[in-house]
C-alpha cells in the first residue's frame, strides 16, 4: 500500500461559496469520468512542479463543463497556498 502525505479536502454546498473541511468525498460517475478526473489531477501535479503554479481548476480542462452537470474540482498547490 502506498503511503499519502498531507492531504486535506474542502467543499461547498450547491448554492454557497462558504468552504466547509470535508472528512470524506464520495464520487459518483461512470468508470470514465473517474478515468478522466484521474488524468485531470495528473496533468494538475505536473502543472504545479513544472510551472509553479497556484491552483488549477477542472472547469478549465473539460471542454463540455457546465454547473448543471459537473462540479468543479479545484486543485491548490499547498506550497503556493496555505490552508484556511
Amino acid at each position: 500500500m502506498t503511503e499519502l502525505g498531507d492531504l486535506r479536502i474542502w467543499g461547498t454546498l450547491e448554492g454557497s461559496d462558504k468552504s466547509l473541511k470535508l472528512d470524506e468525498i464520495s464520487i459518483l460517475a461512470k468508470a470514465e469520468v473517474i478515468r478522466a478526473l484521474g488524468v485531470f489531477l495528473i496533468n494538475a501535479a505536473y502543472e504545479m512542479d513544472v510551472n509553479e503554479v497556484e491552483h488549477v481548476h477542472l472547469q478549465d480542462s473539460i471542454a463540455n463543463f457546465s454547473y448543471e452537470n459537473h462540479v468543479d474540482v479545484i486543485v491548490n498547490n499547498q506550497e503556493k497556498v496555505k490552508p484556511i
